[in-house]
């Protein structure tokens, strides 16, 4: 018999947290799954962990990547091999709550209109000590109208038909905001339940106030031009996008687009980042000419109390 649902988990040096997540769905209310764990060329002892619960139970299955290819190819895997009727998404940190699984099969087998759903999460530490509750924003209009401007929907809670969608490999950082944008822009319906049905991990390893952070952001600004892309347009310039202008943005010699650039520089001013902005007022003037956002932007970054008045000002709009 074929599991109605498969748990997709991409898996890369997670030994720390996995055994919990992986015990989260094998203590769920609902027994008919599968759960495919894409193990990333994990360097510690992820892979030798997986395959003590596979002997245990035959419900999971180890998929081995003979190198790291990163989290959105291990979940395109996963989903690609993947026999259910639903696709449920956990991460190797993240816990699922006992009744995860028969709580939302229930909710879309009774509302076929419903292609993806999340839940409401606990945040938990290192410990699993509860730090605070998300409480899912759970209407369709209501997240269709907000979705633009943030990410209402912890990845780790989704579940959703098997159609085969795929997270678009470039999106490097923003994949799942990428795909919940696709599918709003595509006409499916979204939804969160109320229901708290995960225990979301904030690591002490997190994306902070770095070059990774803004250039996570820069990503997630992509994601949100493709939408709106989309929506006047019926398309977006994904095909033609090169991630690593992004990923290489603190290289000088790296060439970026202005626009991308200019966005960079809204986003320093968004995060209070002087010292990223400077550094791209530099790139900028070596690469472009002058225009009025340029300008703009460096007068802001000579003076650190107006830059951060400004900041402050800009970030609360």
């Amino acid at each position: 018999m074929n599991p109605f649902v498969s748990v997709i988990m991409a898996a890369y040096n997670a030994e720390k947290h996995i055994s919990a997540s992986i015990e989260s769905v094998l203590n769920q209310s609902y027994a008919n799954f599968e759960l495919l764990i894409v193990n990333d060329g994990s360097t510690d002892k992820t892979q030798s962990i997986v395959e003590k619960f596979c002997k245990r139970d035959s419900r999971i299955k180890l998929i081995n990547n003979y190198k790291n290819f990163f989290v959105i190819k291990s979940r395109n895997i996963g989903i690609e091999k993947a026999k259910g009727k639903y696709i449920a998404i956990l991460d190797s940190d993240d816990l699922a709550l006992p009744n995860r699984l028969e709580k939302q099969i229930k909710f879309l087998e009774n509302n076929s209109e419903v292609f993806l759903i999340g839940s409401s999460a606990h945040i938990i530490d290192e410990t699993n000590k509860i730090i605070y509750d998300f409480n899912a924003t759970t209407g369709y209009y209501e997240l269709k109208k907000a979705i633009h401007k943030n990410n209402l929907i912890y990845h780790s809670s989704i579940m959703f038909r098997n159609e085969k969608v795929l997270y678009r490999e470039k999106m490097i950082y923003s994949e799942d905001y990428d795909l919940i944008l696709r599918l709003f822009s595509e006409g499916k319906k979204i939804q969160n339940l109320p229901d708290i049905l995960i225990s979301y991990r904030q690591t002490v390893g997190s994306l902070s106030k770095t070059k990774e952070r803004l250039i996570q952001w820069l990503f997630i600004n992509k994601a949100r031009k493709f939408y709106h892309e989309r929506i006047l347009t019926g398309k977006d310039n994904y095909n033609n996008f090169d991630p690593n202008s992004l990923i290489n943005l603190l290289d000088i010699n790296y060439p970026i687009d202005q626009n991308d650039l200019l966005d960079a520089m809204k986003i320093c001013l968004y995060r209070k980042d002087r010292i990223h902005l400077k550094f791209l007022l530099k790139k900028y003037h070596k690469n472009y000419s002058v225009s009025i956002r340029f300008i703009l932007y460096n007068l802001l970054s000579k003076n650190k109390y107006i830059f951060a008045l400004i900041s402050t000002i800009y970030s609360k709009l």
